[in-house]
């Protein structure tokens, strides 16, 4: 199960589809009988959050908690996401909105599941690699029509 929470105003988000699309994920990964959740803020929020627990005192775009190292549970672990950053990133890329934001939920969860690409260049292809082809899943999924953000 998918759980969001949208603790953000300046832009409109329909979770609905959202939680749908990464629960399609989840499946096609194995994963259906976990929980993840999807924490959406803004750049104040998110900057506090970088400074806690990174050091960094800016926004970033997502941060991820991963409770899948020897926890016995059925919670894998926490995306948040800055939606005013996801937007400047969209503008600057030339993508949607919400092709961004699954791109990041794509990327939160490949760390939730061990993948790093901060360890050097091999991690970071097979990391590319499956951040691909779990794109290109949900791009091809009949859901990712129906999302607008």
């Amino acid at each position: 199960m998918v759980l969001i929470k949208n603790s953000q105003k300046a832009l409109k988000i329909n979770t609905h589809y959202i939680q749908d699309i990464t629960e399609a994920l989840l499946a096609y990964l194995g994963l259906s009988k976990k929980d993840l959740s999807i924490l959406f803020v803004d750049n104040k929020k998110i900057t506090r959050m970088n400074h806690k627990y990174f050091q960094k005192n800016k926004p970033t775009n997502v941060i991820s908690f991963s409770y899948t190292n020897g926890l016995p549970c059925e919670v894998i672990g926490d995306i948040v996401i800055s939606l005013e950053k996801t937007k400047e990133e969209a503008e600057s890329l030339e993508v949607s909105v919400s092709e961004r934001v699954l791109a990041l939920i794509i990327h939160g969860l490949l760390h939730i599941l061990g993948f790093d690409h901060e360890k050097g260049k091999k991690e970071r292809r097979k990391m590319h690699y499956r951040e691909k082809k779990l794109f290109n899943f949900v791009v091809s999924h009949t859901l990712y029509s129906k999302i607008t953000l």
